[in-house]
């Protein structure tokens, strides 16, 4: 491992100010290096929400649900017991087929509780680097998902490969996100400052815009704009109006202008595709602000409660 990056990146982490809600430090130097995107959830702030259970369901990925469903059968309630809630997405590549994706919570968790309730029902227990894996079913299938107790606070869970690769990456056999410093910084930039953030490398940021802006990605000129993606961030700020902001990095400051006339026009074509059949998502739409700041390209809206409330209502937004 580069040693001097690694530790000006804690030393970047560490200046988080004081009572923030953030993703541990020891968390991100589980992930593997070449990670892709990272996010994370403030369960605290969110559960202040009228909308709590509609956005939590709209942000979080299913294995999620699926892996709440499982620990509630333990008698682990996330709604109750859980602070925070994270994953990451780990793309594929030559060394792996499929894309990994990987989960953390951090709560009130019992890890004896669990473990008796395991050895009770007679459930299979898995073993790696002298950690006890915990399959949600019989943990034989490449697909089926497992969870780990990091300590007594943090649960991790993925697919076997998935937790495998962290733990390598736990012990030293596999570099971890402090090499991956662009990624590093954009966390850096969010992480402690909003509760719900995700963060983006320039493939994901590029699945992103297709979601966000599915209108804009159909014009011809987007597929070699999007190629000058250097990564993105998303953030999301629940208050009394709802701010939702997105911004990717560029390759040149020319870059970001161009493809910022691009959203616009993308932006007017889906206001106007969908003005009678979702008038709120048209006007939301109507009101987001595209600005450029060098190689910085920002799109931002504030959505009033009602409107919010509305749009998650029709699966309009997250």
């Amino acid at each position: 491992m580069r040693t001097t990056a690694f530790f000006a990146l804690v030393a970047l982490l560490a200046a988080v100010p004081a009572g923030a809600s953030s993703l541990r430090t020891d968390v991100l130097f589980l992930l593997p290096e070449e990670c892709g995107e990272v996010a994370f959830l403030d369960l605290q702030i969110l559960r202040a929400s009228p909308h709590y259970a509609l956005v939590k369901s709209r942000l979080l990925p299913p294995r999620f649900l699926h892996f709440e469903r499982f620990l509630r059968s333990t008698g682990v309630e996330v709604d109750k017991d859980a602070d925070w809630l994270a994953w990451a997405l780990v793309p594929a590549g030559p060394e792996r087929p499929q894309e990994l994706f990987l989960g953390f919570a951090q709560g009130q968790f019992d890890p004896e509780k669990v473990e008796d309730y395991y050895r009770k029902q007679k459930l299979p227990l898995a073993d790696y680097r002298g950690m006890t894996l915990y399959p949600f079913g019989s943990g034989a299938s490449e697909q089926d998902l497992l969870f780990i107790f990091l300590d007594s606070s943090t649960v991790a869970f993925g697919t076997r490969a998935s937790l495998e690769l962290m733990l390598e990456t736990r012990f030293g056999g596999h570099e971890n996100l402090g090499e991956n410093q662009a990624l590093f910084s954009r966390i850096y930039e969010v992480n402690g400052d909003a509760p719900i953030w995700a963060v983006f490398d320039d493939n994901y940021t590029r699945l992103a815009f297709r979601q966000i802006l599915p209108e804009a990605a159909k014009f011809p000129e987007f597929a070699q704009a999007a190629e000058r993606f250097r990564g993105g961030l998303l953030r999301v700020e629940p208050d009394r109006e709802v701010t939702v902001n997105f911004q990717a990095w560029c390759a040149q400051p020319a870059d970001a202008q161009s493809f910022s006339l691009l959203l616009q026009a993308g932006l007017l074509a889906q206001s106007w595709q969908v003005r009678e059949s979702d008038p709120v998502l048209s006007a939301v739409l109507g009101q987001t602000a595209v600005n450029t700041a060098g190689a910085r390209l920002e799109l931002e809206v504030s959505i009033a409660e009602s409107a919010f409330k509305a749009l998650l209502e029709r699966r309009s937004l997250l």
